[in-house]
């Protein structure tokens, strides 16, 4: 009885990040059936006036902020009917792999990116906050939701422009920089059909209870007993809007379910989940193999006390940057947190910016389509997109973010945390 109550408890503690992923596969489905990402492409296309380069900066900007309040997962799953309603035009117009792939990694790129955003952008951040608690860290009382965004902000701006200079910049054919793009029945915004509309409504509604819900989280202590319970009220409307009457706008007449039943089992993403499942398979090889720890003493050999502190702080977020393609973020995170921790007393300097560094570098994993489940998600569902060619584009935006992070947080967090 007593497992059985353990069992029921453990899932109504988890029960708000089953229905955040749940809830996010429905609106990717909502997004699918109502062609609402029709609209956004057509609004997409004329603010960039057809410009392929500017039509990736608002893909990776869209990304950036959605997976800064929840998991990039859900960042992509969102953005995917949107990139492949453009993939297949582009296709259809001779467009080839190259363009494939600068679609999927500027959803990658942005996803990433937000995770960096907020304190509740990624996981690891959470782990960061425990070891600041572990270490006795100063200043990290003083380190909140709120002033996060301080430093955070102008550093995802940063990143966001030095992801979209390599992907237009290097992931376009020369060709493809001068093409006006217009997608064919997409280039004239039309007037949004009724279910569109309130298709739009439950998008916002999604994204708005999902963020004020991880604000409440960070910010009001009382609230983690009333998660589940709001949660399970959430979805409950969440649902009846999709399958039974959806909200509408006074002028339209129709309330009509947005979605069937059906739709929400058509649409898979197979091949994403296929990749998901092989990033599984790697988190549980390092964890059987101890892989993360040996990475760990390997890179803490290699930082002997000859270097400069500032070549100590690159090397150490260039070596989380590069392990988190291959290794689970999460398992880096928690070997490296206290490797900066003594690297940083050894050299009698502030812990708290390198080891905010490294729970920052853990999101910054553009390289594999096995890092992260947004990479998995994104790489499997865009058939065609080149491998070699999204590990080489990644590769030099973890060099370039890499130096960006570093440099950025050994000025910034002591000017908001000294």
């Amino acid at each position: 009885m007593e497992h059985g109550v353990g069992a029921l408890g453990y899932l109504w503690a988890r029960l708000p990040m089953l229905l955040l992923f749940s809830s996010g596969y429905l609106v990717y489905r909502m997004l699918a059936v109502t062609r609402l990402t029709d609209a956004f492409v057509a609004w997409a296309l004329n603010r960039s006036q057809g410009r392929l380069s500017t039509l990736l900066l608002y893909i990776i900007a869209t990304a950036a902020f959605i997976s800064a309040f929840m998991p990039n997962a859900i960042a992509a799953l969102t953005l995917l009917p949107v990139l492949k309603v453009i993939d297949e035009d582009f296709r259809a117009q001779g467009g080839g792999p190259a363009l494939t792939t600068a679609l999927t990694v500027s959803a990658i790129y942005g996803a990433g990116i937000g995770g960096m955003a907020s304190l509740i952008g990624s996981p690891a951040n959470l782990i960061l906050l425990a070891a600041l608690d572990l270490y006795q860290v100063p200043g990290r009382e003083a380190l909140n939701f709120f002033n996060w965004f301080l430093w955070s902000l102008p550093l995802t701006v940063l990143f966001v422009l030095a992801a979209w200079g390599v992907v237009a910049g290097l992931g376009l054919p020369a060709k493809a920089r001068s093409i006006r793009a217009c997608v064919e029945g997409l280039c004239e915004i039309k007037p949004l059909t009724h279910a569109q509309r309130s298709g739009g409504l439950v998008f916002a509604f999604f994204l708005g209870y999902w963020i004020l819900e991880a604000v409440l989280a960070e910010t009001w202590p009382g609230f983690a007993a009333l998660r589940p319970a709001a949660a399970l009220g959430f979805g409950g409307l969440f649902c009846f809007f999709l399958f039974v009457r959806p909200p509408r706008l006074p002028r339209d007449p129709s309330r009509a379910p947005l979605i069937a039943p059906l739709d929400v089992l058509r649409g898979w993403p197979k091949r994403g989940l296929v990749f998901l499942g092989l990033l599984v398979c790697v988190v549980a090889a390092v964890r059987a193999f101890d892989l993360d720890r040996a990475a760990a003493d390997l890179v803490r050999s290699a930082l002997g006390p000859g270097l400069p502190w500032g070549a100590v702080f690159v090397a150490l977020v260039l070596a989380v940057i590069f392990l988190t393609e291959v290794l689970s973020n999460t398992a880096v995170v928690a070997a490296f947190f206290s490797i900066a921790f003594f690297l940083a007393q050894a050299r009698a300097v502030d812990p708290l910016p390198i080891m905010i560094a490294v729970s920052i570098a853990s999101t910054c994993a553009f390289m594999t389509p096995i890092a992260t489940p947004c990479n998995a998600l994104a790489f499997g569902e865009m058939k065609g997109t080149s491998l070699w060619r999204m590990v080489a584009l990644g590769a030099v935006l973890n060099l370039i973010g890499g130096l960006l992070l570093s440099f950025w947080l050994i000025w910034a967090v002591p000017l908001v945390y000294g």
